[in-house]
């Protein structure tokens, strides 16, 4: 059985907004067996760097001030040292990434995405998919774990994930190897999120800005052919006839 936590890149937003081109999920396929190996690992991380408290993307960032950063009393240069390592460390652990970038622009023009919740479950179905493809090639079975976002954000979302395994047709994608439905977890209790969590924001960086440093390290952990191309195979570009990769 594999595991897949996934999270987002910051919230999505309500409308187009050319400052914020892309809305990104990252997710973290680990195998059953290897969780409490990897959750280990990121536990002694923790440790090691007297880190107490989530390992969260956003809190890395040399501007963040949040009350339970545990990285509040850190310079900007200590807290890039860290990112580093754990990106280096994630690296080294037997975690698969797939991750939906969605050009925000392309997606509200969609008569389906109308706000924040719409263009989630529309980037969530191409992430989905390609958790069942993984499935599929690893002839194994799933279970989907995902952050929670309020009480009415998670009933909507789990309407949407039960929509997406039920649906039946020639042109509609079969998950027939999830287990169960969609389970929702707080971050802070879930080391699988916090992973998936600085995927997605080191993918979104690295098609937001000019520092692809980050997702390059872990670059070796996302799905990819056997020629190494993950590009609509572990990354997929959504919506695909209409996204655009902007100038940065």
């Amino acid at each position: 059985m594999h595991l897949c936590f996934i999270d987002e890149s910051g919230t999505p937003p309500s409308r187009p907004n050319p400052a914020q081109p892309y809305f990104t999920l990252g997710g973290a396929i680990i195998k059953a067996s290897d969780w409490h190996r990897i959750a280990d690992d990121v536990h002694g991380f923790a440790v090691q760097h007297r880190l107490r408290g989530e390992l969260k993307w956003r809190f890395f960032a040399p501007s963040n001030q949040a009350e339970d950063n545990p990285m509040r009393e850190m310079d900007a240069a200590k807290r890039k040292e860290l990112s580093l390592a754990f990106a280096r460390l994630l690296a080294k652990t037997p975690v698969t990434i797939i991750a939906c970038v969605t050009d925000i622009e392309a997606a509200f023009r969609y008569g389906s995405v109308t706000d924040q919740q719409s263009l989630y479950h529309f980037a969530y179905k191409p992430l989905s998919e390609r958790f069942q493809y993984f499935l599929q090639d690893q002839k194994s079975i799933g279970i989907v774990i995902a952050d929670h976002r309020g009480r009415d954000n998670d009933r909507l979302f789990k309407a949407h994930h039960q929509a997406l395994v039920s649906k039946k047709g020639a042109n509609v994608s079969a998950y027939g190897r999830f287990v169960e439905g969609l389970f929702m977890q707080d971050s802070h209790q879930s080391i699988g999120i916090q992973i998936a969590d600085f995927v997605a924001g080191a993918i979104h960086r690295a098609y937001s800005t000019d520092d692809p440093v980050h997702a390059k390290i872990l670059k070796p952990l996302i799905r990819a052919k056997p020629n190494g191309d993950w590009v609509g195979f572990g990354v997929v570009q959504h919506p695909r006839e209409r996204f655009t990769l902007r100038k940065r």
